[in-house]
């Protein structure tokens, strides 16, 4: 295994497992449930970590993959480039998450700080998925034709 290789299976996990939380999150807003809240910000905040190992993996990534034939230069800095931004956002999930576990006790964060996580998720997910495709048109060519 190499680094493109780990790269490629450790970006499915912020992807698909920060979604199913926000879902959890959601849940807990409509039970009511205190505990299964600060549950979901604890999940959240823990799955919005593992972005670092994707990101860390990027550019070992790249060189790996960079020399062979096909791999555009531009559309691995597209993804490179959009993944930053990716990386940011699902670290201020993960930050929000923090700061609304830690306040918890204030009314005014358990009125606002968890829709604010959630708005945040859904931008961080967003960018998450974005950047995976992006990643996907580095060696998935028939992706190219589609635009």
């Amino acid at each position: 295994m190499n680094f493109a290789h780990l790269h490629l299976i450790l970006n499915h996990l912020p992807l698909l497992t920060l979604p199913i939380v926000m879902i959890f999150l959601g849940y807990s807003l409509y039970k009511k449930s205190e505990q299964f809240k600060r549950f979901s910000l604890l999940m959240i905040m823990l799955t919005s970590v593992s972005v670092l190992p994707v990101f860390l993996t990027g550019e070992p990534a790249e060189e790996v993959i960079e020399k062979l034939p096909g791999v555009s230069k531009s559309v691995v800095h597209e993804h490179e480039e959009f993944a930053e931004i990716a990386f940011v956002l699902t670290l201020l999930v993960s930050i929000s998450s923090l700061l609304v576990l830690l306040t918890y006790s204030k009314p005014v964060t358990a009125k606002y700080g968890i829709p604010l996580v959630l708005i945040v998720s859904v931008i961080a997910i967003s960018a998450l998925g974005y950047t995976a495709n992006l990643g996907g048109k580095i060696r998935h060519t028939e992706l190219l034709e589609s635009q």
